[in-house]
């Protein structure tokens, strides 16, 4: 598996997404689940966009829009890193 270098700011957010993933036994949560928890952990909704477009573009997560909802999928690679952190 290649190595990928994320930031403090990357870990945090694959973090709360691996976490509240495995809490649900899913591969996959709303935006609205985690958004108090990004919240929380001082993102603005820029903030968190911005790094949910850049594990995108790592391959560690995919987004999906269905209307009003983002869907964030942890692919196989991002729950590699995830448990790794």
């Amino acid at each position: 598996m290649m190595s990928v270098e994320l930031s403090d700011r990357e870990r945090t957010v694959l973090r709360i997404i691996g976490d509240t993933c495995d809490r649900k036994g899913q591969d996959n949560i709303k935006f609205e689940d985690v958004s108090e928890r990004f919240r929380i952990a001082g993102f603005n909704i820029n903030d968190v966009m911005d790094v949910l477009y850049r594990l995108e573009d790592l391959g560690l997560i995919r987004l999906e829009i269905i209307g009003y909802s983002t869907i964030i999928y942890i692919t196989d690679k991002g729950r590699d890193i995830y448990k790794s952190l």
